[in-house]
């Protein structure tokens, strides 16, 4: 694996995405848990605390003059790196906020830090599942509340009371990323997308995919581990971002 500091186009990247977080509808070209991972990364590489990476990403700086001498605060990166604690299963539906659904807001995600794995999956993916496909950031606090106060009732009970949804029962793994132009293209002028990507996927990756669905935005895809892990090893030796990989592994095939 290329180390992050040599690889002048994705540090960019990061550059970009982590300091344009919060700054209005501007695009960022990471997703927060790709920010996140190599946040991760480039501490590892550079012996880094909080810290030091937050100064070495513009995070964190104080405005006022009066507080120039002040420590750098870190709770910028602390933020993103509590996405790599969310379940797999679920963690890419963490999004910007201009994303909209499917994905979810991934400050609102960590309102449910508390929750275990196979609970936090239940929430996202049942709210996935549901027609409105949104959880905002209050609702996510008194799910967590409810669940604090009422150690016997079940996160099932949580999800009836509070989003007034049918909690699911099974679990998948997803993957939700933006699609790029010629992708997003595809998709567009073709009605039966969903069978014929699944069929592409199918054909050269060993695992299971379930379902498939896409919006203006973003591609959503449901399969089991084996698959997740094959994706995510075949994106490591190319050294990209996920949904660069996602996109260009699709687009190839198209044609």
């Amino acid at each position: 694996m290329t180390l992050l500091k040599k690889n002048i186009k994705l540090y960019a990247k990061l550059l970009q995405s982590v300091g344009r977080q919060g700054r209005g509808a501007t695009k960022q070209p990471l997703s927060p848990l790709e920010c996140a991972q190599y946040i991760k990364q480039l501490m590892e590489e550079e012996n880094l605390d909080k810290k030091q990476v937050s100064e070495r990403l513009g995070l964190g700086r104080q405005e006022n003059l009066a507080d120039l001498y002040k420590e750098t605060d870190s709770t910028q990166v602390n933020l993103f790196l509590k996405l790599l604690d969310v379940s797999p299963k679920s963690q890419q539906l963490a999004g910007w906020g201009w994303e909209g659904p499917p994905k979810i807001n991934f400050t609102t995600i960590f309102r449910m830090a508390s929750l275990s794995h196979e609970e936090q999956d239940i929430v996202l993916q049942s709210v996935y599942k549901s027609d409105k496909k949104e959880l905002i950031s209050k609702d996510a606090m008194k799910i967590a509340g409810f669940r604090r106060e009422n150690p016997d009732s079940t996160i099932g009970e949580a999800i009836k009371k509070i989003l007034d949804l049918k909690p699911i029962t099974i679990v998948n793994y997803l993957v939700v990323c933006e699609t790029r132009e010629k992708l997003n293209s595809f998709i567009k002028n073709n009605k039966d997308y969903e069978e014929k990507l699944l069929k592409i996927l199918k054909g050269s990756i060993e695992g299971e995919f379930y379902e498939l669905s896409a919006n203006d935005v973003v591609i959503s895809i449901a399969m089991d581990k084996k698959a997740y892990q094959t994706f995510h090893q075949q994106q490591e030796v190319k050294g990209i971002p996920f949904t660069e990989f996602l996109n260009e592994f699709l687009e190839d095939k198209l044609d």
